[in-house]
């Protein structure tokens, strides 16, 4: 077998069913796609009393019984409803709607606003009052605040008649983590989007939460001390943990979850190389490991019991997520379920004996399911499973891809096969780039993929150095190197998918977003006669142009992953800059970006069309009003993918 050679692991979901006889096939259209409703039993609250959850529908809240049935209504007023969070007696509910704090009684009614703050400047993603969090006694209700331009920690009591700052951003001046002086125009402050990760005690008397900076990018994990009776905080927060600062800026201190008796943090840190759950003292001291071995632990939710964390861990095949039972005493964890996908957001019942948590597979969108927390019985999901249309549509599971990178670096990726795959066709391919760069490609429903597959092509999503889910280690390879080995991942990819006798060499596509985008345009210019077509979307081209047009935080971050400014690291920059060498593009590119993108600025694509029109290239560029990073709107979302298809079917001439 030659070395690059892909090696197809093939994962059935025990959920998946059997694709339906072709006669009863239900092909998909790209109005499914476009208009699809995320499935409501994703992300619900668990209720005090352990009864029901709070799941949105429609931008509206609903009950949905534990035990079955159907959900039942609690909110009609205009406005989309998210973020909700129940009251500690069980009878009310905080959410999030039109930017600002709201409660409304379990039962229905009136909702009665509590805050009342503008908007902030900066980027609107985190400019407003989000994530109400009640006091687990009562009394007040916890938030952050995005009114001034970053995060700052508030609480509001009940009845909204009162209102406090608990954590206002710090101001450092001095070196930064870079060994910059902050310069005059507000980089001495904390961030707009640094998100202070909040969490009460069980006991209601303390807050932890996450303050991170330029200087202490990686965060510290902080605790403070709160006062019930007035609502304010007594004293200052104390360091309970400070994160040695990532090089690749990407790794931070998540939210912390308190045990029962108030007196431990569980929290996830990378001291080994691996995301691992360590036990920090609330009043401070050393961490203590309590899960090992080389794979990603996330998440953790102590039981009410105190006995067990509940993760959420890749330990059996980095491309799935599973629910994982770890006893505090630190003896043996053991898997909660046995069947393939993807699961996340596990929450306990108060009883400490039933696990409820979100699973999905390739075929299927994430529902939630209740399993005993000792095994022994499958999981049920909360409602009777309805029909996928991805099985309907006939579509074959995707598989993992094992290959290896340019320089025997092992890596792994997702590939689909076209509906009615033949063995010996080689097949127009489209490799389709995650963003991130810190994220990964797992055995999750990927609608797009699944469509492309159903139109004749062959499909590959792979997982290239700078993602995750495989290391700290991996995760930064391309510190210093955006642009670079990265690249290299993708022409190696492609060169396995032909040499396994798969992939049209003439007839490959390369697509993606956000930082797939950046991978588009730098694969296309550098590795001009691989591609025969590219879709790039509202990725970055020249890393120091983004370093003027994005938001305060991203360009801290990326003068990390950079090591340092342009001015300081002109050659790593030069690399992470096609604009200089459109001449060698080759490939008809498409260019889609929105108009009103706080991440990835328009400017970047301006430039790029600027260069390519320039240098006499062939592409399309297409802009969306009202549009940020990403395609929200439907209408948007579906002709963009109008627009991808259509362009494809040009360049590829797939044979459906």
């Amino acid at each position: 077998m030659k070395s690059g050679s892909i090696v197809l692991l093939l994962t059935v979901a025990a959920l998946t069913a059997v694709p339906a006889p072709a006669q009863q096939r239900r092909p998909l259209t790209l109005q499914d796609l476009a208009y699809a409703e995320p499935s409501f039993g994703q992300r619900g609250v668990l209720a005090p009393d352990g009864r029901h959850f709070a799941i949105t529908v429609k931008g509206q809240i609903a009950l949905l019984p534990v035990d079955g049935g159907p959900a039942v209504p609690v909110t009609t007023a205009p406005g989309a409803k998210s973020e909700v969070s129940w009251s500690p007696d069980g009878r009310s509910l905080a959410f999030v709607s039109e930017g600002q704090i709201w409660t409304v009684s379990a039962s229905g009614g009136t909702p009665l606003r509590l805050t009342n703050d503008p908007a902030g400047p900066g980027d609107p993603r985190g400019a407003t009052d989000h994530l109400p969090k009640w006091n687990p006694k009562g009394g007040w209700i916890l938030y952050e605040s995005g009114s001034k331009g970053w995060d700052e920690l508030c609480v509001v009591s009940e009845d909204g008649k009162t209102k406090h700052e608990l954590a206002p951003t710090e101001v450092y001046s001095g070196a930064d983590a870079l060994g910059n002086t902050a310069p005059d125009h507000g980089d001495a402050v904390s961030a707009d989007r640094f998100a202070p990760d909040p969490a009460w005690s069980p006991d209601g008397t303390h807050v932890s939460y996450t303050e991170r900076s330029r200087r202490f990018f990686s965060g510290k994990l902080k605790v403070l001390d709160f006062d019930p009776a007035s609502g304010e905080p007594k004293g200052d927060a104390v360091d309970v943990y400070v994160a040695k600062n990532d090089p690749g800026g990407a790794w931070a201190v998540n939210t912390a979850a308190w045990s029962p008796d108030s007196r431990t943090l569980a929290v996830v840190l990378q001291q080994t190389g691996w995301d691992k759950i360590f036990l920090i003292p609330a009043a401070g001291g050393q961490p203590k490991q309590l899960t090992r071995g080389e794979s990603e632990d996330e998440t953790p939710v102590y039981a009410p019991n105190g006995r067990w964390i509940a993760i959420v861990s890749n330990r059996d095949l980095p491309e799935e997520r599973h629910i994982w039972i770890v006893p505090t005493d630190g003896s043996a964890p053991w898997r909660l379920t046995h069947t393939a996908g993807v699961e996340s957001d596990p929450q306990w019942s108060p009883d400490s004996g039933t696990i409820y948590f979100s699973r999905g597979t390739s075929l299927r969108e994430p529902v939630t399911y209740a399993a005993p927390v000792r095994g022994g019985e499958a999981a049920r999901p909360l409602q009777p499973l309805k029909p996928s249309i991805y099985e309907e549509a006939g579509l074959p599971a995707p598989e993992v891809a094992h290959y290896k990178g340019k320089d025997g670096l092992p890596l792994a990726g997702i590939l689909y096969r076209p509906l009615g795959y033949r063995a010996g066709v080689r097949y127009p391919t489209v490799i389709w780039a995650h963003g991130g760069p810190e994220g990964q490609v797992t055995l999750s429903l990927s609608p797009w993929s699944l469509f492309l597959a159903q139109e004749g092509f062959l499909v590959f999503e792979p997982n290239f150095r700078g993602g995750t889910g495989y290391g700290e280690r991996f995760r930064n390879l391309n510190v210093e190197d955006s642009g670079g080995g990265e690249i290299d991942d993708i022409g190696a990819a492609v060169q396995s998918l032909i040499d396994r006798g798969l992939a049209d060499p003439k007839r490959v596509a390369i697509g993606g977003g956000s930082h797939g985008g950046t991978v588009v345009a730098n694969a296309v210019t550098k590795l001009p006669d691989l591609f025969a077509a590219g879709i790039e979307m509202f990725g970055v081209v020249d890393r120091a142009l983004y370093l003027q047009y994005t938001n305060r935080n991203s360009r801290i971050r990326w003068e990390t992953k950079m090591g340092g400014t342009p001015e300081e690291k002109p050659a790593v920059y030069r690399r992470a800059n096609v604009l200089p060498d459109v001449d060698r593009i080759k490939a008809p590119l498409l260019v889609l970006h929105g108009e009103e993108d706080p991440q990835v600025p328009p400017q970047e694509s301006i430039e790029f069309v600027a260069a390519l029109k320039k240098a006499g290239k062939t592409y399309s560029y297409f802009t969306y009003p009202n549009e940020g990073h990403g395609f929200r709107i439907p209408a948007h979302r579906l002709d963009s993918m109008q627009r991808e298809l259509a362009f494809l079917q040009k360049y590829l001439n797939p044979q459906p």
